[in-house]
């Protein structure tokens, strides 16, 4: 009985420090490669061209991408491929790869990366820690194929570099599939769910 009293107490004691409206958050899903999976991989949509509607970044996005790399001082022009799964779609795909903060690229993708504040202007986030996992999606742009990875919130939270490296480890993916030089971010190339 003493025990019981004691963890109860424990338990109430928490449950009071934890602010108004906000309860107990799990653990971070652990790093892992891809499950082993005979199904094929999800193709996203390659856009096509609509000559009569307007660009609207949603409806008519542009049909062609250009990125400036810096590596090869060079503009490489790249095909949309739009990813239009939701959160709760990604993690059930059974080519999902979970990652942990620390994962560095041996390639260099860097000219994919927005620059500092850029997540925060696409997404209209107003705080890192509103954000709980982060969801980002490589595509080869000539069979459409997606390469999702995920990574979960830790306890030092996120900024843009370590988004940029769940990015990374998707285009790896790809790359290890696919040509490097087809590999490409989805569009949208990452998801946001909220801490909870």
């Amino acid at each position: 009985m003493k025990e019981f009293t004691q963890h109860l107490i424990a338990t109430v004691i928490i449950l009071l420090a934890l602010p108004a409206g906000a309860a107990p958050r799990s653990s971070p899903r652990s790093a892992a490669a891809p499950r082993a999976s005979t199904a094929g991989r999800a193709v996203g949509v390659r856009v096509v061209p609509h000559p009569d509607r307007p660009v609207h970044a949603t409806t008519n996005p542009p049909h062609q991408v250009v990125y400036h790399n810096p590596t090869t001082n060079k503009d490489e022009r790249h095909a949309v491929v739009i990813d239009h799964r939701p959160a709760h779609v990604i993690d059930r795909d059974p080519h999902l790869r979970v990652i942990a903060r620390g994962y560095r690229s041996p390639r260099h993708w860097d000219h994919f990366h927005l620059g500092s504040g850029g997540w925060w202007r696409i997404w209209g986030i107003t705080a890192w820690g509103g954000v709980g996992t982060v969801s980002c999606e490589a595509a080869d742009e000539a069979t459409g194929e997606l390469f999702p990875v995920s990574a979960d919130r830790d306890a030092i939270g996120w900024d843009d570099a370590s988004i940029d490296a769940v990015l990374d480890q998707a285009l790896d993916d790809c790359a290890a599939v696919a040509a490097p030089g087809l590999c490409v971010p989805a569009t949208p190339a990452c998801t946001f769910q909220r801490y909870e």
